[in-house]
This record gives C-alpha cells, sequence and structure tokens, in this order.
C-alpha cells in the first residue's frame, strides 16, 4: 500500500534531527508500515496506533529522550504525521492518534511522588481509576458567526480545555471580516460547523499494596479525550501515560497561587496479567516453592495469620483457604461459577472480628478494609454522586468491592451497611458484578474479590442457639447470608483455663510490643516493618517460624497466577457422598433442609484452594477432608448439632414454622366457617389451647408476628384474616 511513497521525499542528517514531523514520518514509515496499514483496514474500530516506547529509544536514543523533555510537541507532530500518512495513502477521512506505552521504570510515579518538576513531562502513573464521569462532547474548535457580517463568515476558535468557552475578541478584518470588536457585535456559536471530541475525567487512586502502614491513598483527577473516553470503568488498574497541567485553585471567586495538578491522558495501558502490580523473581518463586512444598504448609500459614491473636484455628485455618481462593469458571452457556470464598465473622464484642479483618486485608493482594458504616458516597459497591473536582457532573465512584476486584474485601460493621449497599450485595457477591444506572451514568463494575464480613449481634451478645437461630440475632436478610460459603459463631463464653491463655496471651503481647513514640523518633526499629519484609525468619511467641506479609502476598499471587486445581474422581466422590448422606440423615421437620446445594459449591471451592496451597493442579481427597472438616465445625458452631439450612433460610427454628404452619391452618379453616371471613383473636387462642402444644402468650407472639410480616391482616383490631 505504502510502496509508492515509502522513500520519495529527500531528508537530511540535519532535517532529521531537528524537524519533528519528518523525524516521524522516517521512524513510522521504517517500523510501523504494516501496522498502519492494519489501522487503516479495521478503521474506525480501531482508532490509533500504538507505539512501544522501547522502539523508538532503539531507533533514536535522543530523539526518545526529547519525547520525554517536550512531549507535547511530539504528539501534535505524530498525529499530524500519521494523518498526512493516511492521506497520501488514499485513506481520507481518517483521524486516528498515536498512542505512546511502555515507558521506562524511572518515568513511573505514584500519586504522592508528583512534585512541580514534573509538570509538562510526559510520565507514568499506576493506579486505580476510583471515579469516572459519563462521556461528555466538548469542543475542541469552535466556529463562531458575527452578528454584523452574517453567515457568510465564520470565526474558528481553538478551545484548549473543558473549563471555558473562548468567544472571539474582535470579528478581524485581516481574515475577511467586518472589524467589529466583541462589544459592539455579538458572536453566536455554531454547535453544527464546530469540531466536538468525546471528552470524560477519571479519578485516579493510588494502589493500597503501595502504601505503607495506615497510609491513606492520595488521588488526581485526569482528563480522558478521543478514542480513550469511555474505556475504563471504576475498579479497573492501568497504567496512565500522559502529561501533568495544572490549575489555579480559586478563593473568593479570585485565583489563588496554589495549584491543583491534573494529567492530561496521553495512552492507557490495561494489566494482562492478573495480581502483575506485585512483582515475583525467580528466588521468591524458589522460596514459595519450598514453602509449598512443606509437611507442616498449612500450620505455617495458619500461624502466619494475625500472629497476635490467640486461638481461632479453626478460623484462621478458613481465612487461609480464603487468601487463596477457589478456581472461577464459565460455562458453555454463558453462566459462571465464582471461586471466591466468602466468610462470615459473627460475634460478641470482644473476640478480635476487626483485628482479623483489618489483618487480612493487609496480607491480601488487593486488600480492601472498609466499614458497613462508611462515610464514603460511594459505600461498599458504588455509587453515582456529584463531585466539584470534575466541575459538578455527575461522577460514578468505586466502593470496596470494585477496588477490591481479584483480592479480598474485608467489611466490618456489616450489618450496619446503607440500604444502597444492602440491595446491591446479592448481585455483587453471587454475580460479581455491580450494576449503576442513574444520572446519564449507565455501567458495570467486576467486583471479584472474597467478602470477609463481621457482623455484631443485634441485642449486644448472642443468645443460645437453642432459643434464637443466629439469623434472627443479626439484623442482616436470610438472602444474604446463603451468600456466604463459611459462618462461623464467635462467643465470649467463660471458661477458666482458657480465660488464663487467653490473658497470658494478651498481657506477653502487650509487654512485648514497642512504644510507638520511640519508632516515631527513631530509637527502636518497627517490629511490623520486619515482619512485612521476612520470609520465614520471624516466629511467634512459641518459637514457631511465620511467614512475612510480603511474601505471604507473593505467595497467593504467584499460586492464583499460575494454579488452577480440577477435583480428582475421589475427591469429587467424598463431596457428593458427604452431601447425599447429610440430606438423608439431616432434618427431624418435614421441610428440613440439612444441607443446600450452595454448600456443596462452597465445599468444592475450599478444596481447590486446599489445592492451591500446595501449588497442586489437582485436589485430592486430602483437600475434600479438609473442606469438609471446615464446614462440619462452622456448621456445628451456627446452626447447632442437627443442622438445619431451612432455619437460617427462614429465620425460623422447626418447631416454631410447625406451630405457625398448623396456627395459619386453624385459623383458614375457622374463617371458612367464620360469615365475614375473619374471626376473633380470643377465638382462635381458645381453640389453638385446645389442638396444639403451645402456651398462650406464644400464640399471641406469633399472631403478632405474622400480622407484622404481612401473613396475616387485621379488619379490626379485635380479629385478624389470612393475608
Amino acid at each position: 500500500m505504502f510502496s509508492s511513497l515509502s522513500w520519495q521525499f529527500p531528508v537530511s542528517d540535519l532535517l532529521q534531527k531537528f524537524d519533528l514531523p519528518a523525524r516521524w514520518k522516517t521512524f513510522l514509515l521504517e517500523q510501523f508500515h504494516d501496522a498502519i496499514e492494519d489501522l487503516r483496514v479495521a478503521w474506525p474500530d480501531l482508532q490509533s496506533l500504538e507505539v512501544h516506547f522501547r522502539d523508538i529509544e532503539n531507533f533514536d536514543p535522543e530523539f526518545a529522550q526529547d519525547i520525554i523533555d517536550n512531549p507535547d510537541d511530539h504528539i501534535e507532530a505524530s498525529i499530524r504525521v500519521l494523518r498526512e500518512v493516511l492521506i497520501e495513502a488514499g485513506a481520507k477521512g481518517m483521524n486516528p492518534f498515536v498512542r505512546l506505552v511502555g515507558f521506562p521504570k524511572d518515568m513511573h510515579r505514584t500519586v504522592r511522588q508528583l512534585r512541580a518538576d514534573d509538570i509538562g513531562k510526559m510520565l507514568s502513573i499506576e493506579g486505580l481509576v476510583s471515579k469516572i464521569t459519563s462521556v461528555r462532547p466538548r469542543i475542541y474548535r469552535a466556529s463562531f458567526m458575527c452578528e454584523s457580517c452574517g453567515p457568510g463568515h465564520q470565526i474558528i476558535i481553538e478551545q484548549p480545555n473543558e473549563q471555558e468557552l473562548i468567544e472571539p475578541m474582535e470579528c478581524s478584518l485581516s481574515d475577511g471580516g467586518c472589524g467589529k470588536a466583541k462589544r459592539d457585535t455579538r458572536f453566536h456559536l455554531l454547535t453544527r460547523d464546530s469540531e466536538m471530541i468525546n471528552n470524560q475525567f477519571i479519578e485516579i487512586q493510588e494502589a493500597p499494596e503501595g502504601l505503607r502502614g495506615g497510609a491513606q491513598p492520595q488521588r488526581i483527577g485526569s482528563i480522558a479525550e478521543h478514542d480513550l473516553a469511555g474505556m475504563l470503568n471504576p475498579g479497573d488498574r492501568v497504567t496512565f501515560n500522559g502529561t501533568l497541567f495544572v490549575r489555579s485553585q480559586r478563593k473568593g471567586g479570585k485565583n489563588t497561587p496554589i495549584f491543583d495538578i491534573f494529567l492530561k491522558i496521553h495512552s492507557i495501558e490495561r494489566q494482562n496479567t492478573p495480581l502483575e502490580e506485585i512483582v515475583i523473581g525467580e528466588e521468591d518463586e524458589q522460596l514459595i516453592r519450598n514453602l509449598a512444598s512443606r509437611e507442616d504448609v498449612y500450620q505455617l500459614l495458619c500461624r502466619s495469620i494475625a500472629p497476635s491473636i490467640f486461638g481461632l484455628h479453626q478460623e484462621k485455618e478458613s481465612l487461609m483457604l480464603q487468601l487463596f481462593g477457589g478456581v472461577s469458571r464459565k460455562n458453555a452457556d454463558g453462566t459462571r461459577s465464582r471461586g471466591d470464598i466468602h466468610i462470615l465473622l459473627m460475634g460478641d464484642p470482644g473476640v478480635a472480628k476487626s483485628q482479623l479483618l483489618s489483618y487480612m486485608s493487609k496480607i491480601s493482594p488487593r486488600g480492601q478494609f472498609a466499614s458497613g458504616m462508611s462515610a464514603s458516597a460511594a459505600g461498599l459497591t458504588a455509587a453515582a454522586v456529584q463531585d466539584s473536582m470534575s466541575d459538578g457532573r455527575w461522577t460514578l465512584e468505586a466502593g470496596a468491592l470494585a477496588l477490591a476486584d481479584l483480592g479480598i474485601a474485608a467489611i466490618d460493621e456489616f450489618d450496619k451497611m446503607n440500604d444502597n449497599d444492602r440491595s446491591s450485595m446479592h448481585e455483587a457477591m453471587e454475580q460479581q458484578r455491580i450494576s449503576v444506572s442513574k444520572a446519564g451514568i449507565n455501567a458495570t463494575l467486576r467486583t471479584r474479590c472474597a467478602v470477609l464480613a463481621a457482623a455484631n449481634p443485634t441485642s449486644g451478645k448472642f443468645e443460645a442457639l437453642t432459643d434464637r437461630p443466629f439469623v434472627r440475632q443479626v439484623n442482616l436478610g436470610p438472602p444474604l447470608l446463603s451468600r456466604f460459603d463459611v459462618i462461623w459463631l464467635l462467643t465470649d463464653t467463660p471458661s477458666v483455663d482458657h480465660d488464663t491463655m487467653i490473658a497470658n496471651h494478651i498481657v506477653d503481647t502487650r509487654v512485648k510490643g514497642v512504644s510507638e513514640l520511640q519508632i516515631e523518633e527513631g530509637s527502636v526499629s518497627d517490629p511490623e516493618q520486619a515482619l512485612n519484609h521476612s520470609d520465614t525468619s520471624e516466629t511467634d511467641r512459641n518459637g514457631d517460624d511465620i511467614i512475612g506479609r510480603d511474601l505471604i502476598r507473593k505467595y497467593v499471587a504467584f499460586a492464583k497466577r499460575s494454579i488452577h486445581p480440577q477435583l480428582t474422581d475421589e475427591a469429587r466422590k467424598s463431596l457428593v457422598d458427604f452431601y447425599v448422606k447429610t440430606r438423608r440423615e439431616g432434618g427431624e421437620y418435614s421441610d428440613s433442609i440439612a444441607i443446600g446445594a450452595r454448600s456443596l459449591e462452597a465445599m468444592a471451592r475450599l478444596s481447590e484452594a486446599s489445592a492451591r496451597i500446595r501449588l497442586s493442579q489437582e485436589a485430592t481427597l486430602t483437600d475434600a477432608s479438609r473442606a469438609i472438616k471446615i464446614t462440619q465445625a462452622w456448621r456445628l458452631g451456627t446452626l447447632g448439632e442437627a443442622p438445619d439450612e431451612t432455619d437460617m433460610n427462614s429465620g425460623k427454628k422447626g418447631t416454631q414454622r410447625n406451630q405457625l404452619r398448623d396456627l395459619k391452618n386453624l385459623i383458614q379453616r375457622m374463617v371458612k366457617e367464620s360469615p365475614d371471613d375473619s374471626v376473633l383473636d380470643e377465638d382462635v387462642i381458645s381453640v389453638a389451647l385446645t389442638e396444639m402444644d403451645i402456651s398462650r402468650q406464644k400464640i399471641e407472639d406469633i399472631i403478632a408476628q405474622e400480622v407484622l410480616a404481612g401473613g396475616l391482616y387485621r379488619p379490626r383490631h379485635d380479629r385478624i384474616s389470612l393475608a
């Protein structure tokens, strides 16, 4: 295609060095002849030519360095040359862009590293998309008509930014106008003759794994235009390449000498490898493989999870499996089976729920810690909010679940989440996506994360499960509870031996702690940093070795990237046999269901996670046995010795369900015999006391609850009828 024009222009060495368009033309025709042809064929589905910076360095290192120092000149020249080459080849009506990618590491910055010296230079920022606006048109080149001259004369004004519309100051005589100033005539914007481009505001947030201690992620606003607008959703992890520019902060209607920094996005690089932000070297990989081959690897990992928290061995074992997770799978019919393991910790105050959540969010790749009482407008899922930073436009802001994509979302006070989160949580946990449609923003965010949640009893302390099922003691509905694979009930029950061990552990931990003031003044080292960067050189209070946080993150990332276990026939048979046997033996009531299908899927996920820890591509009988053991343990603690998932799904014990059913049947029979389709409360109570083994107080309680729930209604204050 380009053979007729490839080398028909004489270019001297001096011209190649200093004439940017000529230099770009030489480079593009030498290096990207075929790619330009592909762009021509694919237009308009493909609107950009992607150029790797390494190719420019190999072509001419000085030319590459000049691009970094003077990016705007080079970007403008490269785009103009690309369009000229296409026109010369007979491809008219195309306005593609050159997108530079793959900049060296010394050009990469975090948001908190940005300084005044970086303004105007090309650089790369790795981060999360925390907010986006809807895509809106922006006038790029405005066409105005002078009222005095009429439609025969137009004035073209370039519009450098979206902050304000720049109008003509005069109708210039040199351009064929009337010569009148703005005060003597009026200028009308001709939108149909103006050139418009797509424009979107994107807020970039630092990735949590790059932060120290309790540092909060910093953010920067950015502008995406042309084909870059509309590419991303909140929660996406990408590298943004672009140039920094500034805008004066305004106070009292006046500009101040303090400026806000923004990024003009030139190109966007998506992450193609899951968890690729975690760099694993050859030494790291060998160390991970050595750990995975240890016979005590499961005990080692359990000890390494919140070592300062005493006991909770079974709970920590399930958290260990949650870190590694099962395998998410797509089926031929388009359905998806999640691999992430959701765990709920319910417990009395002071049983270390929050500390466990905090620790898990720190050791998990892409971990996010949030509260159900979140002050963020986005809450736990996502929300559309008006933001002054984006000129008052509506923005879609990602919550904790979207930001924790492929990691763990640790959510404290889960029972206190707002109504918006509560309605979105079912989809976010099972389908692992959130659909948002508000204020012109329509998006689907991915929430492929494991949820670790903590909830408190409504009455302050859990009552005996024989009196009330746990579902009646927490402010979480049965449909939401059923999304959890593992539910632990942590109670504070007095016991002399156990209390003594806990007390000794608390005091020992207190004594071994280091003064924060001494750490801040530098007189002693920070023990947390030592644990962060250690391999297995640290020990717990018993002298047993534990793994440092950085190595755990690398271990988990390596296993998730490389290991995708399948259940062996033995493991599959073991899970199915346990499921069928439990359903056959369980349930003393006619409507009892001892175990549901979701529990079977949960055990499969736990088995796959167990295999991942060993870096095994097969989940064996041993892995299935571990999953069954954990399932039996949490069901015993939460549902009692005769587990009945119907208790959890309905919020009523089996005896309560039977009593309600019998009482409703009685009311139905009495209503049919009544001329006005209702019956007196006292008549129902009198007959029920005779026919049912139930107290008067219980009958009154059931009637009151069913009236409140809508199962019964009152035509009069002393009569009831079926709804």
